[in-house]
């Protein structure tokens, strides 16, 4: 954007984006991670969450912020439990926590349901639950270990349906920390009314940009990312880009673009505070 209002100066200052992909990777990215924390930093944001579909990023992110040197601004990173983490791995889990990991995602890439909806082996994906809609006795180490760094537990790219399931299971388990990737994107597209569920359960919700900023078909509209956030309430919703993609703008932009079109349907500015400021931080620890 050439110019930048004064209100969206001010929300981007302390900002926090949980979704966002930078190099090194194995999929072409828009920047390294410390090109796009250097653009956050710059954009007076608070914190960055840096995730990868193939590598744990905590250790990452700590490198990045030595090399940023701002006590200010914060760079954080997780792990996700795709076939690359060996799946359902409480060990590598264990491991990532302890270098402060901030969230930890189920399979995205290696979920069962992202294999069903591309038509992909499905003996490979990493299941979280067995044939019988019964959880692996791997899942409760997982959420056992996330309740106990008292981290944020992400639902990934599993379906709709795991996600009804993993919520009370998680909560069950000591988690206090959910938070449901994207599920307004065509590989999840729950229901609004799972979504009420779930919100009456405490989880939050992952509005990300990138599912409105997609090019059609695909695209979610801008009216129907409106009418989730407030069958949900901003008090369960926080907005990331989950950008970093070379065809797409950079996080920092995305973001200011994603406010400005928040401000458009009529959010209130308080509002949109609460959803990439208050709830994030929460989430995150910060």
């Amino acid at each position: 954007m050439e110019f930048l209002s004064d209100e969206i100066k001010m929300l981007m200052s302390g900002a926090v984006d949980s979704h966002i992909h930078g190099s090194p990777d194995i999929t072409v990215r828009a920047g390294s991670d410390l090109e796009l924390a250097r653009q956050a930093q710059q954009a007076g944001m608070k914190a960055i969450l840096v995730k990868s579909h193939v590598t744990p990023t905590a250790s990452r992110a700590q490198l990045v912020q030595e090399a940023v040197g701002d006590d200010h601004f914060q760079v954080l990173g997780g792990l996700v439990l795709n076939q690359s983490a060996g799946g359902l791995n409480p060990h590598a889990v264990e491991t990532e926590l302890r270098l402060k990991a901030r969230e930890i995602w189920m399979p995205t890439m290696s979920a069962v349901n992202q294999a069903l909806l591309h038509n992909q082996d499905c003996s490979r994906a990493v299941a979280i639950f067995d044939a019988d809609g019964k959880p692996f006795p791997e899942l409760y180490d997982v959420l056992d270990l996330v309740a106990k760094y008292d981290v944020v537990l992400g639902s990934g790219h599993i379906s709709a349906v795991e996600c009804e399931k993993l919520v009370p299971l998680a909560r069950q388990r000591g988690v206090k920390k959910i938070l449901l990737t994207h599920p307004e994107s065509r590989l999840i597209r729950m229901p609004l009314d799972m979504q009420r569920r779930l919100a009456k359960q405490g989880a939050f919700f992952e509005r990300c940009f990138y599912q409105v900023a997609v090019a059609p078909p695909n695209n979610l509209a801008p009216s129907a990312l409106l009418e989730q956030i407030r069958a949900t309430g901003v008090e369960n919703s926080i907005i990331a880009t989950d950008f970093g993609q070379s065809f797409n703008d950079s996080p920092v932009l995305g973001l200011q673009k994603y406010i400005s079109m928040l401000l458009d349907l009529g959010l209130s500015a308080q509002e949109i505070e609460i959803m990439v400021k208050q709830n994030p931080a929460y989430l995150l620890g910060l």
